[in-house]
């Protein structure tokens, strides 16, 4: 029995415990009632809203901040310098009209856009639209983009005579020289490239590869280059190295036609930033196969052959 009430009686002093008001919290002088418990996002200055709004992709502005409130709605339409970058890449959400949302973006730069990097976009018309709605554009990175036929995707670059930044990975095979064709005299500017593939295949004696390489040797201003996967050789990279004195970086990881040797690597000797065939793909940002040993064709069709 003592036991029992022993129980009881903790029980009862908690309970009464519980139910005594919490003791009053002090006020901080100057501050009104309930002003410590939230803050008015809607109140952010401009400047510190447009740094939380940068930190977003174009997807996630024009379909989740954009709607949060209407300070944060007039800002995302009416202030041009937030969609100088519009970044579409790896948003495979099927619920988001990806054109569209990129034509919204690109709209509200009002001229200003100097970015544009996408990823398996293949919308011909949005393309011609984006050579009109951005004069200014710097950087245009296009990666799994096929459905862009290789004369369109020419047609568009070439539009571009402020262009700095190229890439262009994951296209196929057969048609980077066409996407490429004068593009170094109508972008005297460009000075970044990159054309990447997502595996290498070694190629049956007679095919050269490398078809590009005077396309590129045409870009005198280049500073960085990165071709991962290509199948150039020896002479090609020459060619490069002739046209392109000022190139200061260059990745030719997973090019193993290319045979670095003494002639080679003397070329090379002037590129401070080298990443050579067999180096390791660490800080390589794309997805990539292993390499295919050997290739067959037929009926135009290349199937591995192991």
């Amino acid at each position: 029995m003592g036991t029992c009430s022993s129980i009881h009686h903790r029980r009862t002093r908690l309970v009464g415990q519980a139910e005594q008001p919490p003791a009053p919290v002090p006020r901080r002088e100057g501050k009104g009632e309930g002003e410590e418990e939230a803050r008015d996002w809607a109140e952010l200055p401009v400047d510190a809203l447009l740094a939380v709004l940068r930190r977003l992709d174009a997807v996630d502005i024009l379909t989740g901040a954009g709607h949060v409130c209407r300070p944060w709605r007039r800002a995302t339409r009416e202030e041009p310098e937030l969609w100088r970058r519009v970044d579409m890449r790896r948003r495979l959400a099927y619920h988001v009209d990806l054109q569209a949302a990129a034509r919204a973006a690109v709209r509200r730069s009002a001229g200003r856009c100097e970015a544009f990097w996408t990823e398996i976009f293949g919308d011909n018309d949005f393309f011609l639209f984006l050579a009109d709605a951005a004069p200014m554009l710097k950087s245009l990175r296009l990666i799994s983009c096929n459905g862009i036929p290789p004369h369109r995707m020419n047609e568009v670059i070439r539009r571009f005579p402020l262009l700095e930044e190229l890439e262009i990975s994951h296209y196929d095979l057969d048609s980077i020289t066409t996407c490429l064709a004068g593009v170094g005299a109508a972008c005297p500017l460009l000075t970044r490239l990159r054309l990447n593939h997502d595996r290498f295949y070694y190629w049956r004696p007679g095919d050269t590869g490398g078809c590009e390489a005077a396309e590129i040797a045409a870009m005198p201003g280049l500073r960085s280059l990165q071709l991962f996967a290509n199948s150039l050789r020896n002479a090609d990279l020459a060619a490069i190295l002739d046209g392109c004195r000022r190139l200061e970086s260059l990745d030719i990881r997973h090019c193993f036609n290319v045979s670095m040797n003494g002639e080679m690597r003397a070329r090379c000797a002037g590129v401070k930033a080298l990443q050579m065939p067999k180096d390791s793909m660490e800080g390589y940002d794309l997805p990539y196969a292993s390499p295919v040993r050997d290739c067959v064709y037929y009926s135009g069709v290349m199937y591995p052959d192991f």
